[in-house]
């Protein structure tokens, strides 16, 4: 009863992994794509409207806060949080003192004098003679702080680049880092009205410093009698600024920050079936390909084998090309193929020839390592059949030569005589 219930059992299990095995019909199998967007999306919604800068827009900011570290789901660990508030909070002192310290190297290259520099917390007290500056060198002034913040960020951006191409994946603290530099550099002009507001620093005195919001007003009320202009032009400063710290958060966040996330996201969320580059099953990169060849090369045995690595190019020309027919994607036209293949071989000191792994790249570029299926087994039988053959014939040339006579010898003493003694040489015997 048990044998008769155990082997019914094993007999649906058979049958359940049998149904299981059979290829899926086509259109269950159009179910799983790579792609995440509906047939029906992708047929009632054109490429324009799926991918506009509204939906760019609505996704970077779903994603901002995640990026920032500051996103509750799910929910941020405390250690992320107190490391992003302390890298916030810390880049407002190099901030503040690289605005006014900039400020201050104008002013010394110009020759202006300073009666006031004092350095705090929240602010910096830069008092000195604007009466001695023209309109363009108080307009160069009021700019030369976020420049200068743009251009620092700039450089961390490139050094930013520089390590991803260098170590590949960088630290993220160094991310975080130029996270906490950009987001300043676009509030620096906003941060440094509302504590020149707080201090009252907008209105004109010769003894305490002026607003950099507010320089330029005074400085066309004093020599046009009206600040009109003053406004507009420092409006018109700050929007360039903000632009350029823009774009500069822009492209970090989209190609550098945490190696490209939120560019990586977007792609899969939009990206058409098509778009996808699936590999192959077992396919290798051309780069590991030549990490393992150089190793088979260096590679010894403690018997002293060495490895070969073997190559070969099967060529396919077409002598005439087949009317309608589209060659594969990837493979150019030109009416002939290359596939390399490339095997590497141990080498035992007997002369044994083993083989150890063997690669197929095909005419689209793909390396693919050939694993143990069945055109493996083939080769590798016919392999062992040709290395069993050879083994024969050294060894059945071994037997002949065991089989000689002592006296045997291969030297024959010239026919006409030399200059020696001919009784000297030995002579072939007659059998």
């Amino acid at each position: 009863m048990g044998d008769s219930t155990r082997s019914g059992r094993q007999k649906k299990i058979i049958e359940r992994n049998s149904e299981a095995l059979k290829p899926l019909p086509k259109d269950q199998l159009d179910q799983f794509t790579f792609s995440v967007r509906s047939q029906h999306h992708n047929q009632h919604r054109s490429a324009a409207v799926c991918c506009g800068t509204g939906e760019r827009t609505r996704l970077a900011v779903r994603l901002l806060p995640s990026l920032l570290g500051l996103s509750c789901r799910p929910r941020p660990h405390l250690s992320q949080i107190s490391l992003t508030i302390l890298l916030f909070s810390l880049m407002w002192f190099p901030r503040l003192y690289l605005h006014y310290c900039s400020q201050w190297l104008f002013l010394q290259a110009q020759h202006i004098p300073i009666n006031r520099f004092g350095l705090s917390a929240h602010t910096v007290d830069l008092v000195y003679q604007g009466s001695l500056l023209s309109t363009l060198e108080e307009v160069l002034l009021v700019l030369l702080g976020p420049l200068t913040l743009n251009a620092a960020t700039l450089l961390l951006l490139l050094i930013r680049w520089g390590c991803q191409l260098t170590f590949g994946s960088p630290p993220s603290f160094l991310s975080k880092f130029i996270m906490a530099a950009a987001v300043w550099t676009f509030l620096d002009p906003l941060a440094v009205f509302a504590v020149d507001a707080v201090l009252g620093r907008l209105s004109y005195s010769a003894e305490e410093p002026l607003a950099d919001a507010a320089k330029l007003y005074w400085h066309f009320f004093r020599t046009e009698q009206s600040g009109t202009a003053g406004i507009i032009i420092t409006l018109f400063l700050y929007g360039v600024h903000s632009i350029l710290s823009f774009t500069f958060i822009y492209v970090y966040f989209l190609r550098l920050h945490n190696d490209g996330r939120l560019l990586d996201i977007y792609q899969r969320l939009h990206s058409t079936e098509g778009a996808f580059f699936v590999p192959h099953d077992m396919e290798v990169s051309n780069q590991e390909l030549n990490y393992i060849v150089k190793k088979a090369e260096q590679w010894r045995g403690f018997n002293g084998e060495r490895r070969k690595v073997a190559v070969y190019d099967y060529i396919w020309m077409e002598e005439e090309p087949v009317v309608g027919l589209v060659p594969p994607s990837g493979t150019p036209n030109t009416g002939c193929e290359t596939s390399t293949h490339l095997s590497i071989y141990t080498l035992h000191l007997s002369g044994l020839r083993q083989h150890y792994r063997h690669f197929l790249r095909q005419p689209d570029g793909a390396i693919i390592e050939v694993m143990h299926d069945s055109d493996s087994k083939e080769f590798r039988r016919s392999e062992a059949h040709e290395e069993h053959g050879r083994m024969k014939n050294v060894m059945h040339l071994r037997e002949r030569k065991r089989r000689k006579p002592a006296w045997r010898s291969h030297r024959v003493e010239p026919l006409g005589g030399s200059a020696c003694d001919s009784s000297n040489g030995i002579k072939e015997p007659t059998p």
